[in-house]
This record gives structure tokens, sequence and C-alpha cells, in this order.
């Protein structure tokens, strides 16, 4: 099988061009801003009554924030220590399971 001379590609239907040729580059389109992904090496604001664990206290807490399809905002919180797990509304109080079900569901 014969290769081409060094520095030289191998044709693939378009003009040969040598390894050491500058390729023009594409701009991209300008992206929205938009609000950065959470992470979890990071710290973020806590949100209001998820600060400690409502059964034992621990502040070992997983908090996830949620839009509801109604557009209420929900944070569930799980405590790694006693695993007990809720949902707190964006005041701090907590809000019952059948609440947030209710609103979490697909519209017909």
């Amino acid at each position: 099988m014969a290769r081409g001379t060094p520095g030289e590609r191998p044709a693939t239907g378009g003009p040969a061009q040598s390894a050491s040729a500058p390729r023009g580059r594409r701009r991209s389109a300008k992206t929205p801003d938009v609000a950065p992904l959470g992470s979890l090496s990071q710290s973020a604001p806590v949100p209001v009554g998820t600060r400690g664990c409502v059964s034992c206290g621990s502040r070992d807490l997983t908090r996830v924030p949620l839009r509801l399809t109604d557009g209420s905002e929900v944070v569930f919180v799980s405590c790694h220590d006693c695993e007990s797990r809720g949902w707190v509304d964006t005041e701090g109080a907590a809000v019952a399971d059948e609440y947030v079900h209710a609103r979490s569901g697909r519209k017909s």
C-alpha cells in the first residue's frame, strides 16, 4: 500500500492540504446568558428553612431546589444521618408530599 509524501494527507475528495497548513476557525454563534448549573463541590446559598434536619438537627443535608409545573418553587431536603426527607417552600415552611405531587404532573 503506497503512502503519500510526508506532510500530505490522503485524498478525500477535497483539495490536498499540508499538515502544517492553518485551518480556518468557525466562529460559534453567541450563546445567550444562562445561569450556571449548580455544583456539588462549590457551596451555594442555603435556602431558608434548610439549615438543619427537622428530625435530628444534622446539617449534613442534600438540598435540591425545583420549580414545579405550576411555577411554584420548592426545595427537596434529604438528611444524610437519619435519612428523613421532605419538601420546603421558599419561605422555609414544610410542604406536604401531596402538594408537590399535585403540582408536578403534566397538564393536558
